[in-house]
């Protein structure tokens, strides 16, 4: 896998198609990448002899350092020339941004492109570039419009562009961070299977993301995520799987998409956990990236809010939980402490007067009821009982080794608290139901890996 390294830890790049005018593609990228990577840049321009403080290149050849990375972002016609001058060169690696292939319909330019790839390492055509938070940053989008999240452990591989670049910047506004992102485009030389195996082995990413609309390696596909799964989950969501939608998918990268039962019994042979909904992709990810294993389907659900208690414990039920009253030890541990109008079974209700003091010891209790394999707590952190102090609870309950996830709903103050709490390790969700198809997520994947 060393050959994929290129992508992610190269010492010296070349921006092929730099732009000195702002909104250009050529310019996000120099821009993006000068502000992340700290190795050696070359921008790649013929008409100007500088730009953003770097010294600028006619071509390739006039640069006598080594390269080992290169970014073309130029009119696809002349993006075969590119690439042939980077052999030449002896660069190991190119991300081409250039679109104009075989999503419409140039598959013979394509196909010479691809032709190449035996000489030199592809990511793309037609595709929105890498990120490494804080490491590299290849892509083409603006990071004041797209904001990049924290280094985490959440790996992205996408075919769509569109759609992973929005995960992630949902994921920096949750708090939620990431190891590696990769837009794989129409994927001509480096695609899906080679990256599962990569970000398999990577010690940074836990948790591995994949976005598919079509592949042509299911076997490979199935076997190298057998391989993954038991010590490393993944998640995938396959779009175009109706005939509209892969007619759709065609259009899109140029490449045939396949029927839902298909994918869908090739991601349960594999064990790949599926996500039904765009949502479900980064709520699974928080949950499988952060928390451990689910041992049995026994979960216990904390609230300050009875209402959402009840819709958690109906959702569960639904969802093949066990939400039976918690032991009698359990119960007698919190009689102690909480006042009589509280509930004590479960879901435990503290009520809307419930106090920092009040979800600590009622955590601690519930947790170590040995039946309970995980806790769902809810907490209204509006209600004016509640402090700040909280958080810190929240992420000590981390102690117990048991899974633990938050259901928080709210506006901007609510926000603010739970993106401190994402950072904290702790997933949040802002709905009950969310919480819980989460909880379910991490149950199937401990069935799996059981098996």
């Amino acid at each position: 896998m060393a050959n994929l390294d290129v992508f992610f830890n190269p010492k010296a790049i070349a921006v092929i198609g730099a732009s000195r005018t702002p909104g250009k593609v050529g310019h996000a990228i120099l821009e993006n990448v000068k502000s992340t990577f700290r190795g050696k840049i070359y921008p790649i321009n013929p008409n100007t002899n500088e730009i953003l403080g770097l010294e600028c290149f006619s071509s390739l050849k006039e640069i006598k350092e080594p390269i080992d990375l290169a970014i073309i972002a130029i009119p696809a016609d002349l993006v075969k020339g590119a690439v042939e001058d980077c052999i030449k060169r002896k660069i190991k690696g190119v991300i081409i941004i250039s679109a104009g292939f075989s999503e419409i319909g140039e598959k013979e330019k394509e196909l010479a492109l691809k032709k190449l790839s035996k000489n030199i390492r592809m990511i793309g055509p037609n595709c929105i570039g890498t990120l490494s938070p804080s490491k590299l940053d290849t892509m083409f989008i603006d990071r004041k419009k797209l904001k990049r999240p924290s280094e985490g452990s959440i790996g992205f591989i996408t075919q769509s562009g569109a759609v992973g670049a929005c995960l992630i910047d949902l994921a920096s506004y949750e708090g939620v961070g990431v190891s590696k992102f990769i837009s794989i485009g129409n994927k001509i030389d480096v695609d899906e299977i080679e990256l599962l195996e990569y970000l398999g082995k990577d010690v940074e990413t836990r948790c591995i993301v994949l976005y598919l609309e079509s592949t042509e390696k299911g076997a490979e596909l199935i076997n190298i995520s057998k391989k993954i799964v038991p010590n490393k989950p993944i998640i995938a969501f396959k779009s175009g799987k109706t005939e509209k939608g892969s007619k759709a998918v065609a259009s899109h990268t140029g490449a045939l998409a396949g029927t839902e039962e298909v994918f869908s019994a090739a991601f349960k042979q594999s064990g790949i956990i599926e996500a039904e909904t765009t949502e479900d992709i980064l709520d699974y990810a928080k949950i499988l990236s952060t928390q451990p294993g689910l041992k049995s389907n026994k979960i216990a659900i904390l609230t300050n809010g009875g209402g959402f208690g009840v819709i958690a414990t109906d959702y569960a039920i639904k969802s093949g939980f066990d939400v039976s009253n918690l032991s009698k030890d359990a119960e007698n541990a919190l009689k102690k402490f909480l006042p009589k109008y509280a509930s004590y079974n479960n879901p435990v209700d503290l009520t809307g007067d419930a106090t920092t003091e009040r979800y600590e010891k009622s955590i601690n209790a519930i947790l170590k009821d040995k039946e309970v394999s995980g806790l769902v707590i809810i907490t209204l952190m509006q209600l004016p009982t509640v402090d700040d102090e909280l958080l810190d609870v929240l992420r000590d309950a981390k102690m117990h080794g048991k899974p633990i996830i938050i259901c928080a709903m709210g506006g901007a103050y609510t926000q603010e608290r739970t993106k401190k709490l994402e950072k904290l390790g702790l997933p949040v969700y802002s709905t009950p139901e969310r919480a819980i198809r989460a909880m379910k997520a991490l149950l199937d994947y401990g069935k799996i890996t059981k098996k």
